[in-house]
């Protein structure tokens, strides 16, 4: 029950984290607008609606157990320790998230001999192609039932008791994933669609490519609730001899909402790295852009609104963060709250990532 627990809790930090997935905003890309910190606080509720819906609270759940019924080693194991990538709001534990997240893109794309990924072994074994699975018994297994993708599978999705998360009893089916794989010479790859009636709540295609020094897994498509849609882009980029980059990007047109985040950590373990971050946020609320460098012991994010010096966030293990005026004023509740939001959604990014492969890791040769 711990993991099903912790997969609710990931779906708030993933509906943060998620925000910070943006468009391609530069610093130059649209006139400035003042700053409306309720408005900005609203924009992230927008994008949190995106990741909220039953039916992909039943996806991010149930696709735990995908790896297992296709006889792959899940990405991320049944524990929640393993689970538990979110940065919990602290220096020290975004650390361990982003050692956490370095260590599963390395397992995506191990270290090659000499050589490219070979895809021929990351593909859905061919006794699996074309079915349907069904839940029952506590895991998933193949059915008679028709509809899937000749090139791949299909997960049937249900509703899920409130209490454990896992289906309710008698089952209630309310959609379904399905898993394609795409992949093809030296790159791994495979879609995700999770359609409920006649709506396709999530679409997107996660691949995996490597070299002899690094690989690179990359996440694209859309996401909706069935009201407000955004598309993003997340690539994840490890360098076997130095670190991890995260580039997130995520766009809401009906709000003409634009994000951009890069996170580099310069290695590979909690104790070693440096985190650096850049976030763009441009939208029709202002412009509010957040940088600055963490530390295994704490941390400082400077915080400008229109390019003009706003604020700062100072953190450190073992203590929430504080935010003060440029001047080391305080600010309004609204302003602290915007971004509070902000920070939350950097300290959280790393989870967005492994929601989005977990479905699909033993397709990427994970394991």
């Amino acid at each position: 029950m711990r993991v099903l627990q912790f997969a609710k809790y990931s779906l708030a930090t993933l509906a943060t984290a998620a925000l910070a997935l943006s468009g391609c905003g530069s610093d130059s890309a649209a006139p400035l607008v003042p700053f409306n910190p309720a408005g900005a606080s609203a924009d992230f509720d927008a994008v949190n609606t995106t990741f909220a819906s039953p039916v992909y609270t039943s996806f991010s759940t149930q696709s735990l157990l995908f790896d297992a019924a296709l006889g792959g080693t899940p990405l991320v194991s049944a524990s929640a320790a393993a689970l538990d990538v979110h940065g919990g709001g602290t220096a020290g534990e975004l650390q361990v998230a982003a050692a956490r997240s370095a260590e599963r893109i390395a397992r995506i794309v191990p270290r090659p001999a000499g050589a490219g990924l070979s895809a021929a072994s990351a593909a859905i074994p061919a006794q699996y192609l074309g079915k349907t699975f069904v839940y029952s018994g506590g895991s998933y297994v193949v059915s008679a039932e028709t509809g899937a993708p000749a090139n791949g599978v299909r997960f049937i999705l249900y509703a899920l008791d409130p209490v454990t998360l896992l289906p309710a009893v008698p089952l209630d089916p309310t959609g379904y994933v399905d898993l394609i794989d795409l992949s093809s010479g030296s790159t791994t790859a495979a879609r995700v669609v999770v359609v409920s009636g006649t709506t396709t709540y999530l679409d997107y295609r996660v691949s995996a490519t490597s070299t002899v020094s690094s690989g690179l897994v990359a996440v694209v498509g859309f996401i909706t609730d069935g009201a407000t849609r955004a598309t993003f882009s997340l690539r994840s980029t490890l360098t076997y001899a130095s670190g991890l980059t995260l580039s997130y990007s995520l766009d809401v047109p009906q709000r003409g909402l634009s994000i951009d985040l890069t996170m580099s950590a310069s290695g590979l373990t909690p104790v070693a790295s440096n985190i650096a971050v850049i976030l763009d946020m441009r939208g029709q609320n202002g412009w509010v852009r957040l940088t600055g460098e963490f530390n295994a012991t704490g941390g400082v994010l400077n915080v400008a609104i229109n390019g003009t010096p706003f604020a700062t966030i100072t953190s450190t293990t073992g203590a929430a963060p504080v935010i003060t005026g440029a001047a080391g004023q305080p600010l309004a509740q609204d302003e602290l709250d915007a971004l509070q939001r902000v920070f939350d959604f950097a300290d959280g990014s790393f989870a967005s990532f492994d929601e989005m492969v977990t479905p699909v890791g033993s397709l990427l040769g994970a394991g």
